[in-house]
């Protein structure tokens, strides 16, 4: 057993709000980094505020190409794990490779170019000066940073207004392209009105400091040691934030593939693979890219099609719809909705939107933001809005929860976190399932696909999470295990009859799925176990288990778990398995049942580290770790299959879900 160390935190997404722009929109959390907009000065429900609108943060068409400042001051760039070795002029190359991995997106009209220097000693923030720098506070601990500045109201921008207050005219009417007009090495803004949201600075920071820094390399393979990392990597998902894109959920991009979007907000820094994968975005990071600044939207200036340039219409359908919470009866804001392709390379998730338009509440008197106290007052609605290229797709969801699973609701954008704080985040995954889509379905992993193909929109695909009852014998997420298992090795929770009897109170069950919380060591590894099973046992008078294998109720080779998250296995006829267990349970034929995964046969396992995929575990065999539940009697292991010895020291997180049957 050993704590999964190598991932890092990427950004922590830095935003100075300023009083002075927004944009108006009736959507959009999809992938958005968000600011608010409080044009309106609509009267809050709490007295003396003002609502607030959170919306997107994009750069103006007249701001493109974005113009980068290179911070010079540092030459050679330190290397806390050494000499120095990487100039300035490599880091630069580097990094102005790293935008273009999004300027050339073909469907997407931003552009950003490194056009200068800078020779500051620290960090000046909001001057209009858009620095690319090494130099960090004392108090950065992330790999890197991308602060920016965005309007919160709409604004009108006259010739000679003074914006970042240090008595240089920061708005020009000479000019209909933002740039640098008088030659200082900071930007000036054209006259004209701009909406809320817009991006006026950013800065985006590297940590090379001693103590907790980064060792960043250009050109070369990517290392195994943890503290030294890709720069491209890096800055693609750093250069994301900078044009307005937030962390996104998929970190397993195919059946095939266990690399995550470039948006995903931790990298392995010790997985080689992991990280040159980072290097270009993926589908959902170019499909949001599009969606913010679509190529074809105007027929004059960054949006206009110029030569290689392809039309987004041309090339993306939407799906539309609204989300809503089937126990709470409430639009959901946060919930990731997401699409996956069935046409090609073999059910590959594509883009996740998060659901809801919502509100804040802002206090002028301080600038201070509050969550309204009414549901109904904070979340509009549950509209969401996915970008997807053409083709045929089942579309699901899944929380957005505070418990990293695989991203917490606080590192995404003000949309999630509001649905965070209401909790709206307590529901199962589950698919759109056309006709049969309700808050009591009996096969929630099924679906009705969506066909894009021939292009067009799909509206009115509304999805109502399912009221189920999952059986979590487990609390928090403390450790996750076990290092060196054989090949074969069995993981198993008991789940006793005693249990099933209470819910069969309540009417027939129908017996769902089981849920299983796993984690690989090697982000680019897919978390695929040998067999995934539903069985029954007994007890021993040793405290050992006998379990069924050989006659299990379900089963499923192979199974694709998920990587930092619970993995559902579907069964394939849940009413009729409610009946038989529960007839089990009534006649006394089934006193246990038990949810297994088995570790794969073949070796050696993929992955630089060599390790087979773990499960996470909820323990309190540590001073750091918080007595939230008792350890139970119910989790077991195995190596092979013959005797299941309990393991008194954690609660496997696996999970049985069901539902009461609909009459």
């Amino acid at each position: 057993m050993e704590k999964h160390s190598a991932r890092k935190l990427l950004a922590s997404c830095l935003s100075l709000l300023m009083i002075f722009a927004q944009t108006v929109t009736s959507v959009r959390a999809g992938g958005a980094l968000e600011t608010f907009d409080i044009t309106d000065n609509e009267p809050s429900p709490i007295p003396g505020q003002i609502l607030a609108r959170p919306i997107p943060r994009i750069w103006d068409a007249r701001s493109i190409p974005v113009r980068y400042s290179m911070n010079t001051s540092q030459d050679p760039i330190p290397n806390p794990l050494g000499a120095p070795f990487l100039t300035v002029a490599a880091a630069q190359a580097d990094l102005q490779d790293s935008f273009n991995q999004w300027n050339s997106i073909p469907t997407a009209f931003i552009d950003m170019q490194i056009t200068g220097t800078t020779a500051s000693t620290a960090l000046q923030g909001f001057d209009f000066v858009n620095e690319l720098t090494f130099r960090t506070s004392a108090a950065f601990a992330a790999i890197a940073s991308s602060p920016s500045v965005a309007f919160i109201t709409d604004v009108t921008l006259v010739d000679g207004d003074l914006i970042d207050n240090d008595a240089d005219s920061d708005v020009s009417d000479d000019i209909t392209v933002a740039q640098d007009v008088d030659g200082d090495g900071d930007i000036e803004y054209p006259a004209g009105d701009y909406p809320a949201g817009t991006i006026l600075d950013n800065d985006v920071q590297f940590n090379i400091k001693t103590s907790n820094g980064f060792r960043f390399t250009v050109n070369t393979t990517p290392d195994t040691t943890t503290r030294s990392v890709d720069l491209e990597t890096v800055a693609v998902h750093e250069f994301g934030h900078s044009h307005g894109l937030a962390h996104t959920l998929p970190n397993q991009e195919s059946r095939t593939d266990g690399n995550s979007a470039t948006m995903f907000p931790l990298i392995d820094t010790g997985d080689p693979a992991a990280e040159e994968a980072g290097r270009s975005p993926a589908a959902d990071d170019i499909a949001y890219s599009s969606f913010f600044y679509p190529e074809g939207s105007a027929a004059t200036g960054p949006g206009a099609i110029q030569p290689g340039d392809v039309r987004f219409e041309d090339a993306y359908s939407l799906i539309e719809g609204n989300l809503s919470h089937g126990y709470l009866q409430q639009n959901i804001a946060g919930g990731n909705v997401f699409a996956i392709d069935q046409s090609e390379d073999r059910n590959t998730t594509l883009i996740g939107a998060y659901s809801g338009t919502t509100r804040l509440s802002f206090n002028p008197a301080n600038g201070g933001l509050f969550f309204l106290p009414n549901p109904a007052d904070g979340v509009v609605n549950g509209r969401y809005v996915i970008p997807v290229p053409r083709g045929n797709y089942a579309v699901g969801v899944e929380p957005v929860d505070n418990f990293d699973l695989p991203v917490a609701a606080g590192r995404i954008n003000f949309t999630t976190q509001i649905g965070q704080f209401y909790g709206q985040q307590n529901f199962n995954e589950e698919f759109y399932n056309g006709g049969a889509e309700a808050a009591r379905e009996d096969r929630p992993g099924d679906f009705t696909p969506i066909s894009l193909a021939g292009g067009g929109n799909a509206s009115g695909i509304n999805i109502t999470t399912n009221r189920t009852l999952n059986i979590n014998n487990f609390g928090t997420r403390d450790f996750f295990g076990f290092a060196n298992v054989t090949p074969g090795f069995y993981y198993a929770v008991r789940v006793p009859a005693s249990q099933l009897a209470e819910l069969t109170k309540r009417g027939n069950l129908v017996i769902q799925a089981a849920a299983f919380d796993t984690i690989v060591t090697d982000a680019s590894v897919l978390p695929v176990f040998g067999e995934a099973i539903l069985t029954t046992g007994t007890v021993n008078p040793n405290g050992t288990a006998t379990v069924n294998l050989a006659t299990p109720l379900a089963r499923v080779t192979n199974f694709l778990s998920q990587e930092t998250d619970f993995g559902l296995f579907y069964f394939d006829d849940p009413r009729s398995l409610g009946q038989t267990i529960q007839a089990g349970v009534r006649n006394r034929t089934i006193s246990n049942l038990f949810i297994l995964l088995r570790v794969p046969l073949t070796q050696p396992f993929p992955g630089v580290s060599g390790q087979a995929p773990f499960i996470v575990l909820d323990g309190t065999n540590s001073a750091t770790i918080a007595n939230d539940v008792p350890i139970f009697p119910l989790s077991y292991t195995s190596a092979d299959g013959a005797s299941f010895t309990r393991d008194p020291r954690f609660n496997f997180r696996f999970s049985l879900v069901l539902s009461e049957a609909v009459p």
